[in-house]
């Protein structure tokens, strides 16, 4: 397929509206926009032994799913486009598992066939890709484990949503207050200590965010066994993070001293954070019950407890 220099300018310029799809990630690479696949085939059939009878009956026996592979195509655009062509080649010279997910999937899978087209001096790059699928379960156990997975990325992202709008409260206080923190500074665990980049509740937002994209209401996490690992690991992580929250943002309520308006915001600043972080340890604890119970875990006990 040819080109004309404008239609290669509007696929270009495309690359300023990324947010509007949904992304989709192969591996280590994460595709947007354009490059999300315009195309997604999704398959298979139920295989069938059929026992004929005499008298013309019949007895039919579903012997297994049988998934048909994957199909995906999309488009790479940009100064970058090449160089992100050559890594899903390099994918699939590897032959390693990777995990996709997108479109209601997280799979685990392997590439079978990828091919790419190098046009307009490598700016547009149109690909095919083949996916190889693993077993999959029967439609009862993913249509519990889908639900509970729907559910589950609710929960992620409603504490996102929590915890985002308690950390811009906590910085309107702090502006509002400029200059006059020095007072009681010393007497607290710091709030930018937990606020800031790389701080306590960044890091519960981050793996939280992980938890989001691995979830979503197509995801059968009975038969994902690598998500669901994931899914894991970041609600324990953020759980983690909750609870040192808690315990940290309680310890400076009990120790601040009301010495005027710098006092009275540090206090405002930890009740803010530190009901923000109670709240959210009830999604996170209800989020990894419904994790464990997709996946036919135990739990002994909730991930965050209110100190």
């Amino acid at each position: 397929m040819s080109l004309s220099l404008m239609n290669a300018e509007t696929a270009i310029g495309s690359i300023g509206r990324l947010w509007a799809s949904a992304p989709v990630t192969i591996g280590s690479l994460t595709l947007t926009g354009m490059e999300v696949p315009n195309l997604i085939r999704d398959g298979g059939e139920q295989q069938l032994a059929v026992h004929k009878l005499p008298g013309g009956g019949k007895i039919i026996d579903a012997v297994g799913n049988d998934p048909d592979r994957l199909e995906l195509s999309g488009t790479f655009v940009g100064p970058t486009a090449y160089e992100r062509a050559l890594l899903l080649k390099s994918m699939r010279v590897a032959g390693q598992p990777v995990q996709f997910t997108g479109a209601g999937l997280s799979l685990l899978v392997k590439i079978v066939q990828y091919s790419y087209d190098f046009q307009q001096k490598g700016i547009v790059i149109p690909y095919r890709l083949v996916l190889e699928q693993p077993p999959q379960t029967g439609a009862t156990a993913s249509g519990n484990s889908s639900a509970l997975s729907a559910l589950i990325g609710s929960d992620a992202a409603s504490v996102v949503s929590s915890i985002t709008g308690a950390v811009s409260d906590v910085a309107t206080i702090t502006g509002n207050i400029a200059g006059q923190l020095s007072t009681v500074v010393g007497q607290v665990t710091p709030i930018a200590d937990m606020v800031g980049a790389g701080g306590l509740f960044a890091g519960v937002q981050d793996n939280l965010s992980v938890v989001g994209g691995l979830s979503g209401a197509g995801v059968n996490l009975a038969s994902t066994p690598e998500s669901a690992a994931r899914l894991l690991t970041g609600l324990e992580a953020a759980g983690t993070g909750l609870t040192t929250g808690i315990s940290q943002t309680g310890a400076n309520l009990e120790g601040v001293s009301l010495n005027g308006a710098a006092g009275l915001s540090t206090l405002t600043q930890n009740a803010e954070l530190h009901s923000a972080s109670v709240t959210s340890g009830a999604l996170v604890n209800r989020a990894y019950a419904n994790t464990l119970t997709a996946t036919d875990g135990t739990q002994n006990g909730p991930l965050v407890t209110a100190q």
